[in-house]
């Protein structure tokens, strides 16, 4: 059973329109013709609705209700969330291996062992396996004050290789990874687990937040880390998108773990990213859940930090030549990139009096909506429709804009010692960028102290993704695949905060 459950978003209405039916969300405003089975679905999921309950409704099976809730759902006409079948803190859960892979941390070993032991899942029905990889201090002594399995690597062999020595020695169904740094909320296990009871599903990633919150450090990371993957589920249902779920708070079947071989030993960075591709083109599922949460001792040192976001930039040339059809991809609306491109016309060449011009593109997106709409027979107020163009717009300026801070950054500020516009141009960049996530993210820093931060880990990843092509002979990492927009997207790490503009479209047929 697919353990989720739709709910239409406030707002959205359906309406009859000749023959048919017309799905209508003013925000963000998409307009899309339906089926009459497709109209029953919306109206089913007022309140929420099983995907189980849906088919049994629609008398089909649940990956085609499946299939179109999400269609609805990229179109921001659904919410989804988690819809257990049955209690997952129950004796009848599945048997989990928690792997715990540690060096040299024995204090903080300490902590994550304490937390493990004081979750509410049945104590029978989980393990804890440490795996200590080379450690001179207390490790050892810590781990076997608690009731834990205690394994020792011969010598440091890295993350990869602890948690396939944990894997293979496990007897639970899920194995479940979690660092040495990291303390386990007490609801960890049993909001993640129910995930599980969907058979197409290989992992399950929980959010990851900040333990730390003293200083400014930990406020920006508690915000703004690599590893805290955001607030809203993502399905992973194909091996077309880039996303992934990081191994600190990671539960993945056994089973599928172990057909694939566990994680590439070799890699010390970006083994979670692989695992979770190998896992989506071998045909599996995989959630991200903003529930499940651990805490996780991120670096609050700003050299250590740095000289980690430089680590992931140098695995993006490996994960490239090991996985060649990966491509970033960048949903482009002719409209929209015009404005960029005149946006960005005028930082380079110094001619703020080009800025009007952004005016007519934007514009044009209005109008054409508007008429699309009239022509349809939809009935939504004009400020909603100019609202949709100018976000449309301002979220296409967004995406282009991390992409150049994030991969480009060091370079146009080389580059401005000859055209010193591009030193205009990467200055707004950066400021766009950091005030959007600055609105979104909302840290507990003032926005200068965020915006340094910022300033800081973008150029130190991107450093490390030069580096890191540089080393293996390949710049994938700066091939950029664009594709007609469809709904919101994401680009890089922090894209689709700004929802694209009108959307019209047919839903798929199936049901």
């Amino acid at each position: 059973m697919i353990p989720l459950s739709y709910r239409l978003r406030e707002g959205v209405r359906i309406e009859t329109a000749g023959t048919g039916w017309t799905a209508v969300s003013e925000l963000p405003l998409a307009v899309v013709r339906v089926n009459a089975a497709a109209a029953r679905l919306l109206e089913l999921t007022r309140g929420g609705s099983r995907v189980a309950d849906l088919a049994a409704a629609l008398s089909t099976d649940q990956e085609r209700i499946l299939h179109l809730c999400e269609y609805f759902r990229r179109r921001g006409m659904l919410d989804v969330d988690l819809s257990p079948a049955a209690d997952a803190g129950s004796a009848a859960g599945p048997s989990i291996s928690v792997i715990v892979p540690t060096k040299d941390r024995a204090d903080e070993l300490e902590d994550c062992l304490v937390a493990l032991f004081a979750m509410d899942y049945p104590r029978e029905r989980f393990e804890a396996i440490v795996v200590d990889d080379g450690s001179r201090d207390d490790t050892a002594d810590v781990a076997r004050r608690h009731p834990c399995r205690y394994l020792a690597n011969d010598r440091n062999r890295g993350q990869s290789y602890s948690r396939n020595v944990g894997a293979r020695a496990a007897s639970g169904e899920i194995l479940a990874f979690i660092d040495s740094d990291c303390v386990a909320s007490p609801e960890w296990l049993r909001e993640l687990v129910p995930f599980f009871s969907w058979p197409a599903l290989a992992a399950v990633g929980g959010f990851v937040a900040g333990y730390h919150d003293e200083s400014r450090l930990d406020r920006y990371e508690q915000a703004a880390s690599s590893l805290n993957m955001g607030d809203r589920l993502i399905l992973m249902a194909d091996d077309r998108s880039m996303s992934y779920v990081p191994t600190c708070n990671l539960l993945v079947r056994r089973e599928a773990y172990l057909a694939l071989g566990g994680l590439r030993e070799d890699l010390r960075v970006g083994e979670d990213v692989d695992l979770c591709w190998r896992l989506r083109a071998a045909g599996w599922r995989l959630v991200y859940s903003p529930t499940g949460t651990v805490r996780h001792r991120h670096r609050n040192r700003l050299r250590e930090m740095l000289k980690r976001r430089a680590a992931y930039g140098t695995s993006e040339a490996t994960l490239h030549a090991l996985h060649p059809d990966k491509r970033k991809t960048m949903p482009v609306r002719f409209l929209p990139a015009l404005t960029a491109v005149i946006v960005a016309a005028a930082a380079v060449g110094l001619e703020p009096r080009l800025l009007p011009l952004c005016l007519v593109p934007l514009a044009g997106d209005g109008v054409r909506s508007s008429v699309r709409l009239a022509r349809e027979g939809v009935q939504v107020r004009s400020s909603r429709v100019w609202f949709a163009a100018i976000r449309g717009h301002l979220s296409f300026l967004y995406s282009v804009s991390f992409h150049l801070v994030r991969y480009y950054l060091v370079v146009l500020v080389a580059a401005g010692l000859a055209a010193p516009g591009l030193w205009l141009l990467a200055l707004a960049a950066l400021v766009y960028v950091a005030a959007v996530d600055y609105v979104v993210k909302r840290p507990r820093l003032a926005f200068p102290v965020f915006l340094w931060f910022s300033l800081a880990e973008h150029a130190a990843y991107q450093v490390g993704v030069l580096a890191g092509c540089v080393r293996r002979g390949t710049f994938r990492s700066y091939v950029v695949r664009f594709g007609r927009a469809e709904g919101p997207g994401r680009v890089g790490r922090a894209s689709g905060v700004l929802r694209s503009s009108v959307r019209f479209g047919r839903a798929p047929s199936g049901l």
